[in-house]
């Protein structure tokens, strides 16, 4: 029976959603953890998901900016709302790792759980 450092687990499930550090929970003594390994896995998408969105509002800001001008005030408003909304969702994901309970994040905990299912 494996035996965790708690504090290790409580550390590793929070700092998972600080952007790319869910890496270190990958690669810990205690990455087959239950709790850690649901923490790093929401972490990850929350990272891959919000950074995906706002390479496309960059992408669309500049192939686009010369047809419509107004393009890039929309695209830096929908930067701001995606970087709003990640520290949102990192935040209630730090506090539910912090709690020792397994919340699911909305829109990143569903899709998590169907990666799982899949793969």
């Amino acid at each position: 029976m494996n035996y965790y450092n708690k504090l290790n687990v409580k550390f590793l499930s929070v700092i998972s959603y600080i952007g790319p550090l869910f890496v270190i929970g990958k690669f810990s003594l205690e990455k087959n953890c239950d709790k850690v390994k649901f923490h790093v896995k929401q972490g990850e998408i929350l990272f891959y998901l919000m950074s995906l969105l706002i390479f496309i509002s960059i992408i669309i800001d500049y192939a686009f900016s010369f047809v419509w001008e107004y393009i890039g005030i929309l695209c830096f408003l929908a930067k701001i709302g995606v970087s709003v909304m990640w520290i949102i969702l990192a935040i209630l994901g730090m506090i539910s790792a912090f709690s020792d309970s397994k919340a699911i994040l909305p829109v990143v905990g569903n899709l998590a759980n169907r990666l799982n299912k899949e793969g």
